[in-house]
């Protein structure tokens, strides 16, 4: 079971989108939330400033984040004062192996730029020191890319629902025995990372984040079983389509049967280097 924090009105609707997987539990915190009892849903004050956000943070909802048990996964758009409560949740959860997606919005204004810049610097810096296990980095305009064109009376659900049933395909076969992979050992230094989604046909590949100096990249191949049982050619094109390791980066991949009709490949791209930082 893996808990999903949502914070603020955008990771907390993502976060509800979890709930369509039996493997997660979720949890959503905002301020103007109608409470209802034992759905985990906690409204706090709305507050005059980023800085009353952490410091006012309800202990109340502290208290109750301290009892998860299990995997966390935090979920929280930069660029908002609320987000400013992110280090009081990852505190009170700190005791459990946490990965946080951060949702980096297009932003128009100096004062949601100044709020991103921040939050999106330290979160990096808590990744790289070791207290997340992953920093998933997820830009609104590389996700617009990836899907292609999005009828505006459906433009909110449909980013929040690709988001989540990416992410759970990943937690899926990160979990799965592969039959037949070539996964080399993780250095467990890159721990800034964006996620993605590929066809097996295209040399395309759809990132959710426009990561700089990735280091480990891998592959899951999700293949419609009968395919797996029966191309001969097939093990030749995924080695193919996934290409081979370089000394900048280490690629490996994972084939996975399934029972759908059309297949999948779903990426993880892994860095140790800081984005939005210039590198001389």
């Amino acid at each position: 079971m893996i808990n999903v924090v949502g914070l603020g009105k955008i990771g907390c609707g993502i976060a509800e989108k979890f709930r369509q997987y039996p493997q997660y539990k979720v949890f959503i915190i905002d301020s103007g939330l109608k409470e209802k009892k034992d759905e985990n849903c906690f409204s706090i004050k709305k507050r005059n400033n980023p800085e009353e956000y952490e410091t006012k943070f309800p202990a109340r909802v502290i208290s109750s984040l301290k009892k998860i048990d299990g995997d966390v996964l935090f979920i929280v758009e930069g660029g908002t004062e609320i987000s400013s409560a992110s280090l009081r949740i990852l505190e009170a959860v700190s005791k459990n192996r946490i990965e946080v997606l951060y949702l980096q919005p297009e932003i128009h204004d100096e004062y949601s730029k100044k709020l991103e810049k921040i939050t999106f610097g330290v979160f990096q810096e808590y990744a790289r020191s070791g207290l997340f296990e992953k920093l998933f980095l997820i830009s609104t305009s590389s996700i617009e890319r990836a899907i292609g064109n999005i009828p505006i009376g459906s433009y909110r659900d449909t980013i929040d629902s690709f988001i989540p049933s990416t992410v759970h395909m990943l937690n899926v076969y990160r979990n799965t025995e592969a039959v037949v992979s070539s996964y080399p050992k993780e250095s467990g230094l890159c721990r800034i990372c964006t996620i993605g989604t590929a066809e097996i046909e295209k040399m395309a590949e759809h990132m959710c984040f426009s990561l700089d100096n990735v280091s480990e990249k891998s592959y899951y191949f999700a293949i419609n079983k009968n395919q797996v049982d029966n191309d001969p050619d097939l093990l030749f094109r995924i080695k193919q389509r996934a290409g081979k390791s370089t000394e900048e980066v280490s690629v490996g991949y994972g084939v996975y049967p399934t029972d759908y009709d059309k297949n999948y490949i779903y990426i993880l791209s892994q860095t140790k280097i800081i984005q939005g930082v210039k590198h001389g």
